[in-house]
């Protein structure tokens, strides 16, 4: 007979413990569900968008995610070498010898008063950028009164690399060359780097050339 109810209390110990097991995997996957659940309500989606005309280019970033997108690291490479700034990009423009003569004609007419010339608006992005949901920064506005040659302002290929995170610490890398069509953000541990894109934010005729200003 003890033995009888040794084996009943036996069994129902380990039907206990797996009635608690079965009720603990059952809160931590509900755990998980409801964090999967939060984390899409502040997932931002950031992507880099550039339009070409026949008198320059624009570049802007924008989210497009649910929350807001808090930027760890901004590099910008032009022909395959990294720079610190956009003014580093358009001094390249300015040396370049076919955008001298452009560059040249444009300081000529502004200063002449026949015109602007040119216009040119400068934003810097890295650590201490965020994007709200919906928001929209112009990165880079440059154009000049002429027209320009055809694919002339893609002479010098150039990248933008950034890596941000949303507010649960979740990361996305995002590489964009202008001009392409981009591959979605990838997710990542971390960002590795805190580079930024700098500039002074500018929004007037340029009246010197790029190379005089940098």
């Amino acid at each position: 007979m003890k033995e009888r109810e040794f084996r009943l209390d036996f069994f129902i110990a380990i039907a206990a413990l797996l009635v608690s097991a079965l009720t603990a995997g059952t809160l931590i996957y509900q755990t998980h569900v409801i964090g999967n659940q939060f984390a899409a309500t502040i997932w931002p989606y950031l992507s880099v968008g550039t339009t070409y005309n026949s008198s320059g280019e624009t570049i802007d970033v924008t989210n497009d995610g649910l929350g807001p997108a808090l930027v760890r690291s901004a590099q910008l490479t032009v022909d395959g070498a990294p720079v610190h700034s956009w003014n580093d990009y358009l001094g390249v423009l300015a040396t370049d010898p076919e955008f001298q003569p452009i560059f040249r004609r444009t300081r000529a007419a502004t200063e002449a008063g026949k015109g602007n010339g040119a216009t040119l608006s400068m934003r810097s992005i890295g650590p201490s950028s965020t994007l709200r949901p919906g928001e929209s920064d112009t990165l880079l506005n440059f154009l000049l009164a002429e027209r320009l040659p055809p694919q002339l302002m893609r002479k010098h290929s150039l990248s933008i690399d950034l890596c941000y995170c949303s507010l649960n610490g979740s990361c996305w890398t995002l590489h964009s060359t202008p001009g392409r069509i981009s591959s979605d953000p990838r997710p990542v541990s971390g960002c590795a780097s805190s580079f930024a894109i700098e500039s002074n934010p500018v929004t007037a005729p340029l009246t010197k050339s790029p190379s005089a200003a940098h």
